[in-house]
Parts: C-alpha cells; structure tokens; sequence
C-alpha cells in the first residue's frame, strides 16, 4: 500500500507510535521516525524493524527545522507526514506554574505546527502528501485528564481543519485520529474505577488496542482515504 513511499512520524519511540511505525513498514513504506530522550528503544525498534530513527527535540524550533532540513538533503520527498509525538503532565489547574504550560504546549502544539511547516514545503513542491494527526478523546469529552493535555489535543482539531483548507489546492490532505482509551501505553495509569466507567458508557465495551489506532492512522495516509479531507476521526468505541 505504501511501497516506495517515505512516511516520518514523530515520536516513534511511544507506545501507539511504535505500532504505527511497525504498521507502516508492514505496508511497505519507508519508515524514518523521531525520538526526543529513549535511545536505546529507537534503536531497538529501527533494527526491529529496519527503519531510520531521527533524535529531534520537538521543543525546539531551530532543531525541527535543521533536521527536516538535513533529511530532504537525503531523501527527495516525504510522503507521509504522522504527527503522533506529545507529551502531559498531571497537574491540576491549582499547581500549575507557567513553565508546565509551556512545556506541554511547545511540543504538543508548537512542535505539531512547526514539524508539519518543515515537512509541507517538500509536499507543495511535489503538489501530494498525506498528514495524519494524532488527537485524543480528552480533547472532545468531559474527562478527568490533565486540562493541559486536553486543551492542547482539542486543538488538534482546529490545526488539522485549519490545514487542510490551507494546503488543499496542493492536493495535500490533512486529517486526524482521535484516540479514546487505549490498552497500555498513557492508560496503564488510569484508575481503576475512570477505567470501568468509560468501558461502561462505550458500545464496544472494551478498551482499544494500538493495532486499531495504527490501521486507521495507515488508512488516512494512503490513497483508499483520497476522499477524506479535514476531518477527524473518532477511534473510541462509541462514546
């Protein structure tokens, strides 16, 4: 399905990330992912499942721009664009000082934002591409996440309509995948009881796994979704 394409995603190295990595190359693309700190777990999975890993430090613009740079230097194209990569913290709104703000929206917003204008350039110029953002259900419903986390996954979805509008006369599509809750990963640390109630309220009575995540996330990106533009995706179950 993606044979001969070059697809980046950032923050590969995480639990759904490492599964769209995984899902891609089985699909025959090019895999070159980011990681910010975990070394030796980017170069476990780049043997795993021999792809290119890229250290970038999404908080910082001139980083992102530099390594974008030094990859189309490498590579003619990137075809696929997956801005996975994110970070929380879990802070209520009391204890919050503005360095945690800041720290969460450099990379879950500022990072998204400027990882996607570096890539893009390459995208006009060959008037294609494929972005696939990664949301989170804590952006669309009332839960008892971090409101950091939230706000900042609630606008991806403004980013990813925002961006699609912009860029579609260059016949790029922008889309996004929005999470609900997903087994491992972020969700190994929620309470027992949050677990239990949102597993009640979902009409597939269980949680998802990373796979499902992954194959729609690969779906969006590749020429079977030619028709799906600007929109974003619920992957919760039913809730």
């Amino acid at each position: 399905m993606f044979k001969g394409k070059n697809v980046l995603i950032t923050g590969g190295t995480g639990f759904i990330g490492s599964e769209i990595c995984r899902l891609f190359k089985e699909y025959n693309a090019n895999v070159i992912f980011t990681y910010n700190k975990n070394e030796v777990k980017a170069q476990k999975l780049s043997e795993e499942i021999d792809c290119i890993s890229i250290p970038v430090d999404l908080g910082d613009v001139n980083d992102i721009k530099s390594k974008i740079e030094k990859l189309y230097n490498e590579i003619d194209s990137i075809d696929v664009l997956v801005n996975n990569a994110a970070i929380s913290q879990i802070l209520p709104l009391s204890m919050l000082d503005e360095e945690d703000v800041d720290a969460v929206m450099d990379i879950n917003l500022k990072g998204t934002l400027f990882v996607t204008k570096a890539v893009i350039r390459g995208m006009i110029r060959h008037r294609s591409g494929a972005v696939v953002n990664l949301g989170s259900i804590a952006g669309h419903r009332m839960l008892d996440v971090p409101v950091t986390y939230a706000m900042t996954k609630a606008s991806i979805s403004g980013m990813t309509v925002a961006l699609a509008s912009e860029f579609k006369k260059f016949k790029i599509r922008v889309n996004s995948v929005v999470p609900g809750l997903i087994d491992g990963g972020v969700a190994t640390g929620v309470p027992d009881e949050l677990r239990e109630d949102f597993i009640k309220h979902c009409l597939t009575g269980r949680a998802g796994t990373a796979r499902e995540v992954a194959e729609v996330v690969c779906f969006l990106a590749s020429d079977k979704a030619s028709y799906i533009n600007g929109q974003n995706i619920m992957v919760d179950g039913g809730i």
